[in-house]
């Protein structure tokens, strides 16, 4: 698929503006999140056209970003307070939701990207800026390179960008079980 992609100023002041009006038609947006870039969509609905741009099987599950108020009010139990105390911040954790699906939710710490979550009013995907199985795209060069044009709008970020992904922690289970380290420290949590 190729597109005209727009390329904007994370700093614009448009820029959520924008970025809220492509989510809510579904589009996917690269764009810089509080850890690493990320390829971004409204949850639930955008869910194959991210698994297309990515090349990723229909197995694994993408995180969802959203505020303290939207995981609150998905999960089926309430949320371990030592794990919100990571809260907002590098931490995806694996919960049940009221549904018993298994949803890998985080809430980031940029109040630029809580202000895009607050203005579309739902949780949405975020998946590191790469094909399946290749290592994630840090810089908006490698970025451009690889996804100008197979996605509607990129969103450039600072130079002090994050290059560290998420830590992942899996709440589904007693011990809690660590994924994957990443930004943060949560040796604290598991048993």
């Amino acid at each position: 698929i190729s597109m005209e992609t727009m390329i904007i100023e994370k700093r614009d002041n448009s820029a959520i503006t924008t970025i809220v009006r492509h989510l809510a038609s579904n589009d996917l947006v690269i764009m810089p999140c509080d850890t690493i870039y990320g390829i971004v969509g409204g949850a639930p609905q955008t869910e194959i056209a991210l698994r297309t741009v990515k090349g990723r099987p229909e197995e694994k599950p993408f995180i969802q970003l959203m505020t303290i108020e939207m995981a609150r009010s998905m999960v089926a139990e309430p949320i371990d307070p030592a794990i919100e105390r990571f809260w907002p911040g590098a931490l995806t954790v694996i919960l049940k939701t009221k549904e018993n699906k298994d949803t890998a939710v985080r809430v980031p710490s940029d109040p630029w990207l809580i202000r895009i979550l607050e203005q579309l009013g739902q949780p949405i995907f975020s998946s590191s800026v790469n094909t399946s199985g290749e290592p994630a795209l840090v810089t908006l060069d490698a970025i451009l390179e690889r996804f100008n044009g197979t996605v509607p709008l990129i969103v450039k970020g600072s130079s002090d960008q994050g290059t560290i992904a998420s830590t992942i922690l899996d709440a589904t289970v007693r011990p809690y079980r660590l994924i994957r380290q990443g930004l943060v420290d949560v040796s604290s949590l598991l048993g």
